[in-house]
């Protein structure tokens, strides 16, 4: 089922949404003066092929009408423009030159006073990744080492400020973005922030079916993230933080917790999970996670079920990955590490293939199955991983490089 996304804003002047044939549906995302209440679906009028004012705008205030109530009397914090902080923005990208562009052109238009954009290219091979970039005009430079978290790293080396703040190649940002990501940090505790991310488009099935598994946003209401609020097990549950898409970091913490793990993430045989290892990090060394969802990205996801499949496939794969360093390393303790991988595969994995043949689950079951044998594939992952990163080291340093 395709369904037209949607911004319907409750401080403008509302008019109808119109939805072509192509789709069954609208995803509204209802938002009050750059903020973003919550998102619904919505079906045309009986008759139309429009969805009235009226109903648009009963349906946000029932759903979104006590956080508006609190952003419009209550207000919100923030601190005064003299005060916000400089943020470095690190665009990691690979040969989606096209995507790229679309990315670097909302970084352009960014409601902030002081922010740097650095776009680091990861080995792409298509010229027109160079070309968009010149374009651009931002600074950039180019990793050799093949790897998302090798790439994450030498942003963190090219970056001028004291928060680094990263945002995917795929993925476009909200004009206030950095407001609600430098709104994060505004108590000194908080050492990293994630925000909101919404689908940009949900033109293709694969895309419906991904928002459908749980797609990347975590919810509308703001909280902050601490071990000493979670249970032995929930500070395994790194995916409850954030997602890499949209994450943000105080420059100190990488000296607390070292930076990206190389050996994880795109371009390993890990095939992910460098983000979720940081999070876990943070949260292991009893450090203190924001999540803002003012900071708000759109992203478009996998457009093609192959391609979906395979990121499912990967999800199972590097989650498993992830739960085996923990494990390994003893970082949140052994036994509640193992604990966890095992309600992780056999209450969420084996529990969704037996409820989708008892048609209690409607998600599609070959991608029930690629994120099962991702997870079965886990163990050889990690040794294989492993392996990887230290050839790709040695290597480099054989080569006289530099970490």
């Amino acid at each position: 089922m395709l369904k037209l996304v949607k911004e319907v804003d409750l401080g403008g002047v509302m008019e109808p949404v119109y939805l072509d044939r192509r789709y069954a549906r609208a995803y509204i995302v209802a938002t009050f003066q750059g903020f973003v209440l919550c998102t619904f679906e919505m079906e045309c009028d009986h008759g139309s092929r429009a969805i009235s004012v009226t109903r648009l705008r009963a349906e946000a205030l029932a759903r979104g009408g006590c956080l508006l109530w609190e952003k419009h009397i209550l207000g919100r914090l923030e601190a005064p423009p003299n005060t916000w902080p400089s943020i470095s923005v690190i665009v990691c990208t690979k040969d989606r030159a096209s995507m790229l562009e679309r990315c670097l052109a909302s970084l352009q238009l960014l409601d902030y006073p002081n922010y740097e954009v650095v776009v680091i290219d990861n080995c792409s091979s298509d010229p027109k990744v160079a070309e968009v970039i010149a374009r651009s005009g931002f600074r950039h430079a180019r990793e050799d080492r093949q790897g998302l978290d090798w790439t994450r790293n030498r942003g963190i080396k090219e970056a001028k400020f004291d928060i680094i703040s990263y945002i995917d190649d795929d993925a476009i940002a909200w004009p206030g973005w950095l407001r609600g990501i430098a709104g994060g940090f505004v108590d000194p505790n908080v050492m990293a922030v994630t925000g909101l991310v919404l689908p940009s488009e949900l033109d293709t099935e694969a895309q419906g079916l991904f928002e459908g598994y749980g797609g990347m946003g975590k919810g509308f209401s703001p909280r902050t993230i601490n071990r000493t609020a979670l249970s032995s097990r929930a500070v395994f549950a790194a995916h409850n933080c954030g997602v890499g898409a949209n994450m943000a970091f105080r420059r100190a913490l990488f000296d607390k917790v070292g930076c990206f793990d190389t050996a994880l993430d795109v371009g390993t045989p890990s095939e992910g999970a460098g983000d979720l290892d940081m999070f876990h990090r943070v949260i292991a060394a009893g450090l203190t996670i924001r999540y803002e969802p003012h900071a708000v990205i759109w992203h478009t996801h996998r457009r093609s079920l192959t391609a979906l499949r395979r990121q499912i496939y990967a999800n199972g794969r590097s989650y498993g990955v992830y739960l085996m360093k923990c494990f390994k390393s003893g970082s949140g303790g052994r036994s509640s590490a193992f604990s966890y991988a095992l309600t992780w595969f056999f209450g969420w994995v084996i529990q969704r293939l037996f409820s989708r043949k008892l048609r209690k689950d409607g998600f599609p079951a070959a991608l029930l199955r690629a994120e099962f044998w991702g997870a079965l594939h886990a163990p050889w992952a990690y040794t294989a991983t492993m392996k990887h990163d230290r050839r790709l080291r040695a290597s480099y340093a054989a080569r006289g490089g530099w970490e």
